[in-house]
């Protein structure tokens, strides 16, 4: 009797889940581990973050081949035929098939999947509304349907991984998963469809990216008939490709380390036995951690009260200082490698605001590391500031602090004027971290510009430019409207330790900035 050819295949993707479903209420996941085989400790491919593991279980390949990040493919569609993605596969096999591709992350049906192979690419902004779309397509029988819920990992940034609030997330999304399964029974192709549900990574505190036990596990199970009862073998994201493009009868292509190196695990079918997987680099989940504030190391202690806002993002959005209280908008999500300690993702995805925060009476001075890839930041983005860049409240007096692919921005503006001004980044400068100082010095009437602790220019600023913006609140990750990087110009950035003083720096006080870095 030969081996058995399944007609479907469902792969439900819960991001950010890692493992943790074992401390979970799961009866719909359990109940597909019981009809199958599960490994609650699969790697997560490192780096532990979003983009490049669902690209390597779609493509079937290690992040370092198929080199996409969540900035990548946020900004460009994948359009590349020498690494087609699993739908793209399973087109080619059968050029009929009805495929789906359902997320709550539009940036995998952007810069993912191919969008001239007719598949039936949905996005919906959260997985309650999601769940319902999905439901009428398993209606009309897909032969692959791909799903990526996403809250589960949204409330791990928020809340903390393996938090109360993140446990019951998990088993609201089980709910769903639940949901898929009975569509299948009512459509009549539950037996004929085979079933995966995988994370993408676990989470440490409320980041992951890191490669420690929390974030790099993950549960992978697949149930059907057939699939043999009991403990997968060795598993990595990136076998889901191997698994499906198997389960549906079509060649799983020549394990090639520098290409598909997507592998079926032992465990799963009858007469394949599986691989043996290299031993693991421990890797640690901070690159440095972050002196205390108040310590002998501390900013504190090297500036004293000139500091009138210090943030680490190690996890939070917490002032240092003590002087001001920060509310998030959306999700401002964490990642373990910081330039010291964790590092944040603003932008589109999520900011921070405060109205404790007043700057711009009189001198200031902006420190803040950019994560920078000139290939991705490809419009505006809004590090800080207390300006209105929109014009939606006609607020146009304040500051902003704007990076992009190939300069960083200033713009000081009154209701009268305003006055902008760009420096290229060094020449030297590929991509990578950044640190970016602007000194506004009111009493000279001089902005410099310090890029990685090296003077690069100084601008004067027009006398008639009569500046005292110090009445709006205080945006971290975007600008004052909420707007400017999520309607004018979509993007995401990462910044590590956004520093601001209440005077002008001086060189010395750069260089006690380099000292403090280690730079």
């Amino acid at each position: 009797m030969g081996r058995k050819i399944y007609t479907y295949a469902a792969v439900i993707g819960i991001d950010g889940m890692g493992n943790f479903d074992t401390k979970a209420n799961t009866p719909n996941i359990d109940a597909l581990i019981a009809n199958g085989s599960c490994n609650h400790f699969a790697l997560s491919e490192d780096p532990t973050i979003s983009a490049e593991n669902w690209a390597a279980m779609l493509f079937g390949t290690s992040p370092q081949v198929h080199g996409k990040t969540n900035s990548y493919i946020s900004a460009f569609e994948h359009t590349d035929k020498n690494l087609p993605s699993l739908l793209s596969r399973v087109r080619t096999a059968f050029p009929d098939a009805y495929l789906v591709s359902a997320v709550n992350w539009n940036p995998i049906n952007h810069g993912i999947i191919e969008h001239d192979i007719d598949a039936d690419l949905v996005s919906k902004k959260s997985d309650g509304e999601l769940i319902d779309e999905i439901v009428k397509r398993v209606a009309d029988k897909p032969k692959l349907l791909f799903v990526q819920f996403d809250e589960v990992d949204g409330s791990g940034h928020r809340n903390t991984y393996g938090s109360p609030e993140y446990i019951g997330q998990i088993e609201t999304t089980d709910t769903y998963v639940g949901r898929i399964t009975e569509a299948y029974k009512k459509a009549g192709i539950y037996e004929d469809t085979l079933f995966i549900v995988i994370a993408d990574h676990g989470g440490i505190r409320k980041g992951h990216g890191g490669y420690s036990d929390s974030e790099k596990y993950v549960t992978f199970a697949v149930s059907g008939e057939g699939v043999l009862k009991g403990k997968m073998g060795e598993a990595n994201t990136r076998d889901v490709s191997a698994v499906v493009l198997y389960a549906l009868g079509i060649e799983v292509p020549e394990y090639d380390k520098l290409g598909f190196s997507s592998r079926v695990p032992g465990g799963i079918f009858e007469g394949e036995q599986g691989y043996t997987r290299p031993e693991i680099k421990e890797y640690r989940v901070e690159s440095a951690a972050t002196p205390d504030f108040n310590g002998e190391n501390g900013l504190k202690n090297i500036f004293g009260d000139r500091i009138q806002l210090a943030m680490f993002f190690d996890s939070s959005l917490i002032d240092e200082t003590g002087n001001s209280s920060f509310k998030m908008k959306n999700t401002v999500k964490y990642y373990s490698d910081g330039v010291m300690g964790s590092r944040g993702e603003f932008g589109m995805t999520g900011y921070a605001e405060t109205k404790d925060l007043k700057i711009g009476k009189g001198s200031f001075s902006v420190s803040a590391w950019v994560r920078l890839d000139k290939k991705t930041l490809t419009e505006d983005c809004c590090v800080c500031g207390n300006l209105d860049r929109s014009g939606k409240h006609g607020r146009k007096n304040g500051f902003a602090f704007i990076v992009k692919n190939y300069d960083t921005a200033f713009t000081l503006s009154t209701p009268e004027r305003g006055f902008t001004l760009v420096t290229p980044y060094p020449e030297d400068f590929g991509e990578g971290w950044l640190n970016i100082i602007h000194v506004i010095d009111k009493e000279s009437r001089q902005i410099k510009v310090y890029m990685n602790f090296r003077f690069v220019r100084s601008f004067d600023i027009p006398d008639d430019l009569k500046w005292n913006f110090n009445a709006h609140r205080f945006v971290v990750g975007n600008d004052v409207s909420g707007c400017a990087n999520t309607e004018i110009f979509p993007n995401t950035f990462n910044m590590d330790d956004l520093i601001i003083f209440n005077d002008a720096l001086t060189d010395g006080d750069v260089w006690k900035l380099k000292n403090y870095y280690g730079f």
